[in-house]
C-alpha cells in the first residue's frame, strides 16, 4: 500500500489547529459583528420612536380636523410645524400626516416644500404603506415601528407612527416619520472592515502557530511509528527505549512493548482457532450438504407413511446418529404420537402406541408446547428423559418442531449415543432441516385430503348421475335399430343366436345397451370386442353429455319463462290488472288446463269470492 498519497500527521495536525482556531476567531467575530450591528439598529429604532412621539404630541389634532385643502390656514399652520421637526435633525428625511377614507390612506400635509425631492401633495394617495401601518391605522394606540428597513429611490429608511389626537382624545389621523439609515450602514460597514482586517491578520499569526505545535505534538508520535514498522517486519525481540514525555504517548509506548512480548504466543493461538473454526466450517458444510439432500429425496415421495420413514432413515444414514424419530400431531391436537423411526427401539415404542402430552414434561412434549428447538445433553436437568428402555444408548438429543405455516405438525427427534454430540451450530442446520421436511410433510397430507375429497366429490357425482338417468330411464325408453331396409325406431323382434350384446355403463349404472348380429355363423375376434366397448362407452359419455344439455336447456327455458312473468307482472297497474295477468300468463304453459291464482287468508280459496278474498282463474281457452 502506498502510504505516500497521504498527507504527514504533522500537516493533518497543523490543518486541524489552524481550522479549529479559524472557526473560533470566525465565531468571535461573527458575534461582535452581530451585536454590534443590533446595537446600531436598536439604537436608531429607539431614536425614531422618541421623535416620532415627540411629533404626535406637537400636532394640533383640532387644526389637523379642518385641512380641507394644500395652502389654507391650517394647513400652512401644520406644516411649518412639520418643517421644524424635519429640520431639528439632520437625519429625518420626511415627516408627512395622513388620513384615511373608503378608497385607502392619501397624504393631508407634508412636512417639507413642493420643490423638494420626494414632497407628497395633499391628497395624494398612499399605494405602498408598510404592514404595519395597513393593519394599525384606524387603532393605533401609541407610537408603531416599522419592523424592518425598507429602501426605495430615495435611500434606505425605517418608519415610524403614531396618531394625532383632537382636544377630545379621538384620532384624527396618523402622523409618519421616516429617518434614513445611511449613518447607521456606514459605521456597520467600517465595523466590518475593521473585524475583517483584525482577522487576517490573526490568521496569519494562527498558520504560523499552528504548524510550530504541530511539529511539537507529532514528533513523539514520529518515534512511535519507526517503532511499530519494526515491530510489524518481524523484530519482535525490539523494545522502544525513549518513553515520550506525554502520559497517553508513555503509556502508547509501553503497551507496544507488552504487545511484542504477547504477540509470538496470539500468533500461535490465532493458528489453533483457525484450525478448530475450518473444522467447525467444514462439518457444517458436510451437514448442510447433507440435509439438502434429505430434502431432495424426501421432495420426491407424496406418501405420508414412505415419506417420514425415508426421512428418519436417511438423517440416521446421512448424519449417524443412531435413533431419529418423527412424531405428528393428532386430529385432537392435543398430543403427538411417534409414527416413524429408524432404530429397532423406536420401531418398538411405535408398536407400542408411545406418544406426548403436548406441554408435559419431556423433551419432545415442551418443543411440541413452545414450538422451539430445543437441545439436552448427558447432564443437564433433562437428561432424566434419557431413561428410556427401548433407547438406552441415548447421551444426547435434540428435538425440533415441524412448522408450516406457523402451524405444527410434528416433532423430529434425533438421539445420539455420544455426551455433548449437539451444539448450537448445529440447530441452525437441522432446524433448516425441519423446515423442509414438514413443507413436504404438509405437501403430503393436502394430497391425501385432496385424494379424499375428490373421491367424494366423485362419489357425489355418481350418485346424482344413477338418480337422474334413473328418473330419466323410468320416462321413455328410447330404441334405434339398424338392418339393410334402414333405421327404425323401434326394438328388434328377436336377437340372433351369434349376437354380441355390450351394456352402456355409465358411472357404474347401466343405461343401455349395444347388440350387434351377423348373418350366417361368423364369430366376433376380440379386436371387434374391444372396439364396440369402447364405441358403447363413448356412447355412454356422449348420452349424458345430451342428457346435461337438456336438463341445462330446461333450466334456462324456465328461467326465461319466469324473467318474462315478471317484466309483464312489472307493467300492471293495479291488483285486478296484475291478478288476471298472472293467471292468463300461467294458463299459457305447457300441459296446463286451467289455473287459479287466489289473494286471501289462508282456507278461503275453497270459499266463494263474496267471503272478502280476491281470485282470478284462467283457463286454456279463455279467461
Amino acid at each position: 500500500m502506498d502510504t505516500n498519497r497521504y498527507p504527514p500527521l504533522r500537516f493533518r495536525l497543523a490543518l486541524v489547529w489552524i481550522l479549529l482556531a479559524i472557526l473560533f476567531v470566525a465565531g468571535i467575530s461573527i458575534a461582535l459583528y452581530l451585536n454590534f450591528r443590533a446595537e446600531l439598529y436598536n439604537s436608531l429604532r429607539h431614536r425614531l420612536e422618541n421623535i416620532t412621539t415627540l411629533a404626535a404630541l406637537q400636532q394640533d389634532g383640532d387644526a389637523f380636523s379642518k385641512v380641507e385643502a394644500e395652502g389654507d390656514p391650517y394647513f400652512n399652520q401644520i406644516q411649518a410645524q412639520n418643517l421644524k421637526i424635519r429640520r431639528s435633525d439632520p437625519e429625518l428625511r420626511f415627516v408627512y400626516t395622513m388620513r384615511r377614507d373608503t378608497e385607502g390612506i392619501y397624504f393631508v400635509v407634508d412636512g417639507g416644500l413642493p420643490s423638494e425631492e420626494g414632497y407628497s401633495p395633499f391628497g395624494m394617495r398612499y399605494f405602498e404603506p408598510g404592514p404595519a401601518l395597513e393593519e394599525n391605522f384606524d387603532r393605533m394606540s401609541g407610537t408603531l415601528l416599522e419592523p424592518d428597513f425598507y429602501t426605495d429611490e430615495y435611500g434606505t429608511f425605517l418608519s415610524g407612527y403614531a396618531p394625532i389626537l383632537n382636544s377630545r382624545g379621538q384620532q384624527v389621523g396618523v402622523i409618519g416619520v421616516d429617518i434614513t439609515a445611511n449613518t447607521i450602514l456606514a459605521q456597520e460597514r467600517a465595523y466590518l472592515v475593521q473585524i475583517a482586517t483584525i482577522d487576517l491578520i490573526a490568521l496569519l499569526l494562527i498558520v504560523i502557530a499552528g504548524f510550530l505545535a504541530a511539529n511539537y505534538l507529532a514528533k513523539p508520535i514520529v518515534h512511535l511509528r519507526d517503532a511499530a514498522n519494526r515491530i510489524s517486519q518481524g523484530e519482535f525481540s525490539h523494545r522502544i527505549t525513549e518513553i515520550p514525555s506525554a502520559r497517553e504517548l508513555a503509556e502508547l509506548a509501553v503497551d507496544f512493548n507488552t504487545m511484542t512480548a504477547n504477540l509470538s504466543g496470539l500468533i500461535t493461538d490465532l493458528e489453533l482457532r483457525v484450525a478448530e473454526r475450518t473444522e467447525d466450517l467444514t462439518r457444517k458444510s458436510d451437514q448442510l450438504r447433507s440435509a439438502s439432500y434429505i430434502a431432495r429425496q424426501s421432495a420426491e415421495v407424496q406418501d405420508l407413511h414412505a415419506l417420514i420413514n425415508t426421512v428418519v432413515n436417511l438423517v440416521t444414514d446421512q448424519f449417524g446418529y443412531y435413533h431419529t424419530g418423527i412424531y405428528l400431531i393428532n386430529e385432537a391436537g392435543a398430543e403427538v404420537s411417534l409414527m416413524a423411526a429408524s432404530s429397532d427401539g423406536g420401531k418398538r415404542m411405535i408398536e407400542k402406541g408411545h406418544a406426548h402430552k403436548i406441554g408435559a414434561q419431556g423433551i419432545v412434549g415442551s418443543v411440541a408446547a413452545e414450538k422451539k428447538s430445543r437441545v439436552t445433553l448427558d447432564g443437564d436437568a433433562g437428561a432424566a428423559a434419557f431413561n428410556n428402555p427401548d433407547l438406552p444408548q441415548t447421551r444426547s438429543a435434540i428435538a425440533l418442531p415441524l412448522l408450516a405455516r406457523g402451524r405444527l405438525l410434528g416433532v423430529l427427534d434425533i438421539q445420539s449415543n455420544k455426551p455433548n454430540d449437539f451444539t448450537p451450530q448445529d440447530m441452525d442446520v437441522f432446524q433448516t432441516l425441519a423446515d423442509q421436511v414438514a413443507v413436504a410433510i404438509e405437501k403430503a397430507q393436502l394430497l391425501d385430503a385432496s385424494q379424499a375429497a375428490f373421491s367424494q366429490l366423485e362419489a357425489l357425482t355418481t350418485v346424482r348421475t344413477r338418480e337422474s338417468w334413473a328418473q330419466k330411464l323410468k320416462e321413455k325408453e328410447r330404441v334405434v335399430t339398424y338392418t339393410p331396409l334402414g333405421l327404425r325406431a323401434e326394438k328388434i323382434s328377436k336377437i340372433e343366436p351369434n349376437a354380441l350384446t355390450v351394456p352402456i355403463v355409465l358411472r357404474g349404472i347401466q343405461i343401455g345397451t349395444i347388440s350387434m348380429a351377423r348373418k350366417g355363423n361368423a364369430g366376433w375376434s376380440k379386436q371387434d370386442e374391444d372396439t364396440i366397448r369402447e364405441v358403447a362407452t363413448q356412447t355412454g359419455l356422449a348420452v349424458d353429455n345430451i342428457r346435461l344439455l337438456e336438463e341445462a336447456t330446461e333450466r334456462a327455458r324456465q328461467e326465461q319463462t319466469v324473467g318474462e312473468l315478471a317484466f309483464r307482472f312489472s307493467q300492471a297497474l293495479d291488483m285486478d290488472s296484475l291478478l288476471q295477468t298472472a293467471a292468463r300468463e300461467l294458463g299459457q304453459l305447457p300441459g296446463i288446463e286451467e289455473t287459479t291464482v287466489f289473494i286471501g287468508q289462508p282456507g278461503e280459496a275453497e270459499d266463494q269470492v263474496g267471503t272478502g278474498g280476491r281470485q282470478k282463474s284462467a283457463r286454456r281457452n279463455g279467461s
